[in-house]
């Protein structure tokens, strides 16, 4: 672990790569899908983390987890490495194996990258959570903390380099722990008393994500609701004096508003956050919804899409969505194309009489891949992901879409 000068948690890393990355596309503009990379399901990976985006870092670097790699000693099955997408000048780029974990599997959560280049993931929930550094001509391995994540979650950095995701002590519900480096190794604490109620929601599955004043998003799965346990959405707001409160912003019906969130909360400038549902919402196939705060101190839930024609438009949108500086939205659903679910990516554009118009921007179709992951954007509105199966093994792609 590195010494790191502290910058406070109010200016988080990930909120400005995750919602003010990306430029506007120029109007009329033809939408451009390429392969990246095919993986082989050898020791270049495969089958990328589920629903998991790509990290990016300073330079445009792409950085994931795949199942695949040394099966000799998994019992068949990949042990799972940490891979690098390299930037070669505009349109080149090739795959690098940072780390084959040999013996350990289960790397089951997307990653975390700092601003001196350093990834932190997990290795599933009996493995520790980890630090990759590079060095001369190879990564260190560096075990930071002896439990795993609660699940996919994850990890992410606020901008003093502290680390936050599900993991720790508490009950499933709104599960958040904290750690935090120091000359002596890292240090947990919590950052706020678990609720212990199920209305609370539990079974977080999808990555953390901030806002521009430090707030802490997240769904759940389940919970919630009693009559209904369909999940909720949630704000982790820190008080100023190392302690946090958990506010419940909403509790899914499963009716209109929709139910079971699979990806987190996307959050704008102005406090908005946007989400989606697997399940249910205006015409059962889940739904595209924004949570608007109000004077009261209360969220405001707005449907923006409702998925109606599963054959067309597809269904079940999972995974975080990406914001652009237009306002715009994109995300990812299953779709039917491939007589099973190849899934598509979606564009969700507001529009003056504050209707959205959603358009398909590319549908997947087994040789190009299947079943895609979150997405991820670039300084310059690029968006990156991964495809769980699919392309010309049959073991996923990385792939790039410029709207």
């Amino acid at each position: 672990m590195r010494a790191r000068r502290f910058v406070p948690a109010s200016l988080p890393l990930l909120f400005l790569v995750a919602v003010l990355l990306g430029l506007t596309a120029s109007a009329g503009a033809k939408t451009k899908f390429r392969i990246l990379h095919n993986f082989t399901g050898g020791n270049d990976g495969g089958g990328p983390v589920l629903f998991a985006a790509l990290a990016i870092d300073d330079s445009g670097n792409l950085y994931g987890a795949g199942g695949g790699g040394n099966e000799k000693n998994c019992d068949g099955y990949g042990c799972g490495v940490i891979f690098e997408m390299v930037r070669h000048g505009s349109s080149k780029w090739s795959e690098n194996v940072l780390y084959n974990f040999g013996t350990l599997k289960n790397v089951d959560s997307p990653l975390a990258v700092d601003s001196q280049g350093d990834l932190y993931g997990c290795t599933g929930e009996y493995g520790p959570m980890f630090e990759l550094t590079p060095g001369s001509g190879q990564w260190t391995f560096n075990p930071i903390w002896t439990s795993g994540c609660q699940g996919p979650v994850g990890l992410i950095l606020d901008g003093g380099g502290n680390l936050f995701g599900g993991f720790g002590n508490g009950s499933d519900g709104g599960l958040v722990g904290e750690l935090s480096p120091s000359p002596n190794g890292w240090v947990y604490t919590d950052p706020y008393h678990n609720c212990q109620q199920s209305s609370c929601g539990y079974d977080t599955l999808a990555p953390f994500s901030w806002d521009a004043k430090g707030n802490l998003y997240g769904t759940t799965y389940d919970g919630g609701d009693p009559d209904c346990n369909c999940g909720v959405a949630f704000q982790v707001a820190p008080n100023g004096d190392g302690t946090w409160t958990y506010h419940v912003m909403h509790r899914f019906s499963y009716h209109k508003d929709g139910g079971d969130p699979y990806g987190s909360l996307t959050v704008d400038a102005a406090g908005n956050a946007y989400g989606t549902t697997t399940h249910a919402g205006p015409y059962g196939d889940g739904n595209v919804f924004k949570l608007t705060p109000t004077k009261d101190g209360r969220w405001k839930l707005t449907v923006l899409y409702g998925f109606r024609n599963y054959k067309k438009d597809g269904l079940a949108p999972g995974s975080d969505l990406v914001l652009d500086k237009a306002g715009n939205l994109y995300g990812i659903a299953g779709s039917i194309n491939c007589n099973g679910t190849c899934g598509l990516i979606f564009k969700l554009s507001p529009q003056t009489n504050g209707k959205w118009k959603y358009s398909v921007l590319h549908r997947f179709n087994l040789s190009d891949g299947d079943f895609p992951n979150g997405l991820t954007a670039d300084s310059q509105g690029h968006l990156y992901g991964t495809t769980r199966l699919g392309g010309k093994y049959g073991y996923g792609v990385v792939f790039e879409i410029t709207p």
